[in-house]
């Protein structure tokens, strides 16, 4: 069940990369960056078998999202919006891609708590940001392309396709 849930992450997350490439990517250089990096950490991680560590993608997504939301040239509160939001699902899927990987039970570390608060945390993050990429479906570019809506949606069903596994497992 989860191989399944993981590969409709990947194909939503896929998606959203293209549209996000289609939708003038000369213009959203820092958003295609972070939607590469996930299809290809998520490429890893469910076709790969996770052949690089999912802490070296963590950190990896961490980085990309301190650059999406670096001082720079946007223009337009919309475009600043959507960076503040990409820039959270790549936090986001570095948690994902950690609480996925790390022991959940109680005892395992020598803290004696495991990785439940980080599971936890992330659940409730996804469903967050995936209610937030709805709204800003909803909200942004009203009048434009479908194309410039759709990578919020897809990334916010992303998000809950990835933390599905946490839940049931």
């Amino acid at each position: 069940m989860g191989e399944v849930l993981h590969v409709g992450a990947l194909v939503t997350t896929a998606a959203g990369a293209c549209c996000v490439a289609a939708d003038r990517p000369a213009a959203r250089v820092r958003e295609l960056l972070i939607a590469a990096l996930m299809l290809l950490a998520m490429g890893d991680i469910v076709l790969g078998g996770g052949r690089v560590p999912a802490v070296f993608w963590a950190a990896a997504l961490l980085v990309a999202a301190l650059v999406a939301v670096a001082p720079g040239r946007a223009r337009r509160e919309g475009a600043r919006r959507m960076r503040a939001f990409d820039a959270l699902g790549a936090v986001l899927m570095a948690s994902l891609l950690l609480a996925a990987h790390v022991p959940a039970s109680a005892g395992s570390s020598h803290h004696g708590t495991g990785a439940m608060p980080l599971v936890v945390l992330t659940i409730v993050g996804a469903g967050a940001y995936a209610v937030g990429g709805a709204v800003l479906f909803a909200t942004a570019h009203r009048d434009g392309p479908l194309v410039s809506r759709l990578p919020p949606l897809a990334m916010g069903a992303s998000a809950v396709l990835m933390a599905a596994p946490l839940v049931v497992g």
